[in-house]
């Protein structure tokens, strides 16, 4: 089986895609992993505040 110059560039192509595809989607996964802590992080942040301004409710009706 004869391989051209032109063979070559493809197979080189397509693994360099196949590369960029994989890198991309770890890339992406890591992005979405860090916003879900984010968002974990803010939600607990609210909810503390909530429960102090509940407990100064709580406080003052005393």
């Amino acid at each position: 089986m004869d391989m051209t110059i032109g063979d070559v560039f493809l197979q080189l192509f397509m693994t360099a895609l196949l590369i960029a595809i994989v890198v991309v989607a770890f890339v992406v996964a890591k992005g979405l992993r860090n916003r879900r802590i984010q968002q974990r992080n803010q939600d607990k942040q609210v909810e503390e505040k909530l429960d102090q301004i509940i407990e100064k409710m709580d406080q003052s009706s005393k």
